[in-house]
């Protein structure tokens, strides 16, 4: 017995109801989903019963069956679960009819189960209302025994019924398929060891007792529940209420001969079928209205339940296959088309756009770019150029931002200057904050580059300073090519008699220089001992070049492909099997 509060799956336990043959039932609330606050009546396998070997997926097929088990004179499934030990089935709760309360009643009772109305209002039974009942519980058993499946249990309080103002009312069959599951033997266990639950405390004991009352005597195999067993069940159940409701009247007498008939020879009972049982009933003129046929069962249009119930479930174990197989090819298919969307899409943006998240590095060199997605603009990463390096280095990694901009991508960074107390009187972390720094305090600057599909290259075009200068790739003579200022790509003539020791400092020299004009003063200034006619001829040429940063990664392999490809060739292998399925179907239909 668990408290109340305590969980059993999606729910909460809210009371204790009682003990039966084959579970603890209780009054439930459940927690979640689109039903969370809806009242359920749970029934709790036993956990002798729960521990036995194999009994988890045992449970999982039993409930998948029971649950398509709906329509007319059936208390459907609404959900079951494991959790642990706790092997545990939901059904819908029924309110009830309220009676007035007694002088020794502190409350009002309420009516829920047939047992408990031939208990409080056995004078509220009458013909007509035994027959409205009588015809839902066939209704109902007629599609139990169609599943291939029988209830083995039936007895008045696993029948729920509920009256009208007009003096009709309705009845559900509960609990279907309990009994076999109670029944369940491990693999491996001998026949003779028996499967009946220790356990049980005496209201469990009484549940048992009970529930053999109303089954047919001196059964060849008292484990496994047929047809008969209902048949039996259902005429001991009409004789059981028409003596509490006072029978021995003549109207009873008709539904007396029925149950009586109902419950003849045991399992050789005078009705083979419940359409024949309905068929026979008091007052019944025709039951094709109600969905039900009356089959042939003589000669060899006999058949064995057992048989139909093999017949059944193995169309049932086909019909799963062929869903599994139809769901698997339809995923396959849906993820094979997704990953194929995605390697077209990843084509299309590779032939516009520089490949995301890779490095564009430059040869020989740290510099590098990288792109985030985007189609107008996204996260960029860079190096810090030397110039705006404290110690005159650079290469620390720098994160900016990339837009489009006259077809080219425009990637702007910037670096924050003071670092220390020398240059500001601050430290670093007194400018975090908003208002407490302005672009003055950063070294701004936006390279510009053009990307070249056919050599998977990032051209630098341009980098643009905050101050507006413009610096571009290119090259003096065959040296590697570096930024200049755009002013200085031109040719001019200098002279100058070279001294191998102050040779490299005379080129730095002449090389920082924007004219022959100033090359020349600025020389004489630095070495005013020199003479023009001994002044030799030195040619200087900077002219553009081209700045070539190269996608590092180079592979031809495509994931998105290859995971496409995969699954969709998954899908065509399941859409053949799904083929063969269905003509196999085909071929046994006909």
């Amino acid at each position: 017995m668990l408290s109340s509060g305590t969980r059993i799956g999606t729910t909460r336990i809210l009371s204790w109801l009682g003990e039966g043959s084959t579970g603890q039932s209780y009054q439930c609330e459940s927690t979640e989903g689109d039903h969370k606050g809806n009242l359920l009546y749970v029934k709790l396998i036993h956990r002798e019963v729960s521990e036995r070997g194999g009994f988890e997926d045992y449970f999982h097929q039993e409930c998948q069956t029971l649950e398509q088990l709906e329509g007319p004179g059936i208390w459907p499934i609404k959900e079951f679960g494991v959790m642990k030990w706790k092997h545990w089935i939901g059904y819908e709760w029924l309110e009830g009819e309220s009676l007035p309360a007694r002088e020794e009643e502190e409350s009002g009772l309420v009516i829920r189960s047939f047992s408990e109305l031939m208990e409080y209002e056995p004078e509220s039974l009458t013909p007509h209302l035994l027959l409205d009942f009588m015809i839902c519980l066939h209704r109902g058993f007629y599609r139990i025994h169609q599943s291939g499946i029988a209830h083995g249990n039936l007895k008045p309080s696993n029948v729920l019924v509920r009256k009208n103002e007009k003096g009709g009312g309705e009845a559900w069959v509960t609990e279907t398929g309990l009994f076999r599951m109670g029944k369940f033997r491990a693999v491996g266990t001998e026949e003779s060891s028996g499967n009946e639950v220790s356990s049980l405390n005496q209201d469990g004991r009484d549940s048992l007792q009970e529930a053999d009352r109303f089954r047919p005597p001196d059964l060849d195999d008292p484990d496994v529940p047929d047809e008969s067993w209902d048949i039996f069940a259902l005429g001991r159940v009409a004789l059981w209420a028409i003596e509490r409701a006072g029978g021995k009247a003549p109207q009873w007498d008709q539904w007396t001969s029925w149950a009586e008939q109902a419950q003849t020879g045991g399992s050789q009972t005078v009705f083979p079928s419940v359409a024949h049982s309905m068929q026979a009933l008091p007052g019944i003129t025709e039951i094709s209205e109600y969905g039900i046929k009356v089959e042939d069962l003589s000669g060899e249009n006999k058949v064995d339940l057992d048989a139909l119930r093999e017949k059944r479930e193995q169309e049932w174990a086909f019909a799963e296959k062929l869903s599994s197989l139809r769901f698997r090819r339809n995923m396959t298919g849906f993820l094979g088309a997704l990953f194929a969307l995605a390697f077209v899409f990843s084509c299309v943006y590779l032939y516009f756009l520089p490949t995301p998240w890779t490095e564009y590095s430059l040869e020989h060199n740290s510099d590098s770019y990288q792109m985030g997605a985007g189609v107008f603009g996204g996260q960029a990463w860079g190096i810090v150029p030397a110039d705006y390096d404290p110690e005159g280095n650079g290469g620390q990694d720098i994160v900016g931002t990339w837009t489009k901009e006259e077809g080219l991508f425009k990637m702007s960074f910037k670096k924050f200057k003071k670092t220390n107390d020398k240059e500001s009187g601050k430290k670093r972390w007194q400018f975090i904050g908003k208002g407490k720094t302005s672009p003055e305090d950063y070294h701004i600057w936006h390279d510009y580059l053009e990307f070249d599909r056919s050599k998977e290259a990032l051209l630098l075009v341009k980098r643009v300073q905050a101050d507006g200068t413009v610096r571009v790739p290119a090259r003096i003579g065959d040296n590697p090519p570096s930024l200049y200022p755009e002013p200085r790509l031109r040719n001019y003539t200098v002279r100058y008699r070279p001294n191998p020791n102050e040779e490299s400092r005379v080129k730095t020299l002449l090389y920082k220089a924007d004219s022959a004009k100033e090359a020349k003063k600025a020389f004489h200034e630095e070495y005013p001992e020199q003479k023009k006619q001994d002044f030799p001829v030195v040619r200087k040429e900077i002219v553009k070049a081209e700045l070539p940063f190269l996608n590092s990664d180079q592979s031809t392999w495509s994931w998105t492909f290859f995971f496409g490809a995969g699954f969709l060739l998954a899908c065509w292998i399941y859409n053949r099997e799904v083929g063969k399925l269905e003509a196999e179907q085909a071929e046994n239909i006909e």
